[in-house]
């Protein structure tokens, strides 16, 4: 393999930023490992993913990696997801967004807010929860409501907040019909 360009991505930019997003390796033998450093500040738990594309036998190719989740200690809780009721929603039809919340310290009760999204490009708040009191490993879920009013894609979002810090952010995407 040769001419490798590797790269770190997220979809956070509050949470983790990269001095340095990408490495090149000119080439690389069977079975030779070669490693890469790369340097980033962290602010609170976030996911990244690694790409890489590279020359072989004269043809182009791309991998990219699975989600990693990089925690940063000190974090009480950690939002591990976001999920809307239906994938397909109709006008004037009652969907539930839900989002997990998981202890990663004590912690007195933390914020939660959902947003949406609308097709016309409104951003709209659902629902502001205080959350109840969790220790390590606990679970806990929180729903809110969305009640949609015209056609086309909805992006929900969940927000958890320690105090004013962000230690959390995530989203789900529906398509809503008439």
């Amino acid at each position: 393999m040769h001419n490798l360009d590797i790269k770190m991505h997220s979809t956070d930019s509050l949470q983790i930023s990269f001095r340095s997003p990408s490495d090149y390796i000119y080439r690389l033998q069977p079975d030779e490992e070669k490693f890469s450093s790369f340097q980033v500040d962290t602010h609170g738990t976030t996911a990244l993913y690694i790409s890489i594309r590279y020359f072989k036998e004269g043809g182009s190719f791309h991998w990219d990696s699975p989600w990693i989740r990089e925690q940063v200690l000190g974090d009480v809780a950690e939002l591990e997801g976001i999920l809307v009721s239906n994938s397909y929603g109709a006008i004037g039809r009652e969907l539930e967004a839900e989002a997990n919340i998981k202890g990663l310290g004590n912690s007195d009760g933390l914020d939660l807010q959902f947003w949406a999204d609308t097709p016309s490009g409104k951003h709209e708040e659902l629902a502001e929860i205080k959350t109840k009191k969790q220790s390590r490993g606990e679970e806990a879920s929180y729903t809110a409501k969305i009640t949609p009013k015209e056609e086309g894609y909805y992006t929900v979002y969940a927000s958890l907040y320690d105090n004013r810090r962000r230690i959390g952010r995530d989203s789900d995407t529906i398509w809503v019909e008439k």
